[in-house]
This record gives structure tokens, sequence and C-alpha cells, in this order.
């Protein structure tokens, strides 16, 4: 009795896994949730609010560089402001190794009149 020979199974054994980094992502928000904002008493009173959108190369040390704005708030002012705030944040405290020297993140900081500190 001859068997058929077995059919082939596709495996990804030649691309490496890619790294699940939804801890970071994590970790971002709430790095975002604790920064420093300085969100200045002229544009609160003037009912200036919004959100900025940035990049940023983030290193193993935890250390942000390259922080760039990829979509303003409106207002050129408030966008200073985001860049100010990430530029002089803390490093961000990794729980895990990133598993390279750096990597590009993409993150939002809003600035809410209702939730200003």
């Amino acid at each position: 009795m001859n068997t058929p020979p077995a059919s082939p199974v596709a495996t990804n054994q030649g691309a490496p896994a890619k790294p699940d980094y939804g801890w970071l992502t994590a970790l971002m928000a709430q790095w975002i949730e604790d920064l420093n904002k300085q969100y200045p008493a002229t544009l609160r009173a003037d009912g200036i609010q919004g959100k900025v959108t940035l990049t940023a190369m983030l290193h193993e040390d935890g250390l942000l560089s390259d922080v760039r704005i990829v979509k303003s708030s409106g207002n050129p002012a408030l966008d200073h402001v985001a860049l100010e705030d990430v530029k002089n944040g803390p490093p961000i405290k990794l729980s895990r190794p990133l598993e390279r020297h750096q990597m590009p993140v993409k993150f939002s900081i809003s600035y809410d009149l209702k939730t200003a500190r």
C-alpha cells in the first residue's frame, strides 16, 4: 500500500518573530499621564486647548531624542509647550529591554481645560 507524500506545512521558521511592544504602549501612556505638563495660564485663560502628536527616538536607557511634532494642535504656542514638556520630562522607566539600541515612538499629549492641573 502506497501512502501519499505528506503535504508541506507553511511555517515562519525563516522569519524572526516580531516582538510584542504592547507593554511599551501602556508604559508610554502612563508616562504621558504622569508628565509634569506646563499648560500656561495665558493659554488656558484664552480657552486654548488641543492635542499634539509627536514622534521621538526612544533609547534603551529610557531617554527620548529627536522629538518632533507630526500633527499640530492648531496652535503654535501649545505645540511648543508640548515639545518642551517632552524634552524636559524624565526618562521613561522601561519595564523590559527594548531589544535594540533605539526605536521610534509616536504618541499624543492632550491639553484640556477640564483636566488641567
